[in-house]
């Protein structure tokens, strides 16, 4: 079984290592300090990097669709 914290997270070192070799563990399961800042700080840059792809890829159509209207 894993190691756990005494609040029932498992326990990880700085790679995610727990105490099963070859299980790794993450987010709001583990026993990180400050998970719920670092996984919504994830989450917004996923956020924003997906809004930037999407305002590219719209300039990019309606570029394409004033060359054809031209």
């Amino acid at each position: 079984t894993l190691a756990l914290s005494r609040f029932g997270e498992i326990e990880v070192d700085a790679r995610g290592a727990t105490s099963v070799p070859g299980v790794f563990a993450a987010g709001d399961a583990t026993a990180t300090p400050y998970k719920q800042i670092i996984i919504a700080a994830g989450e917004g840059a996923r956020a924003a990097l997906s809004a930037c792809d999407f305002l590219i890829r719209h300039s990019e159509r309606e570029a394409a669709a004033e060359r054809l209207a031209a």
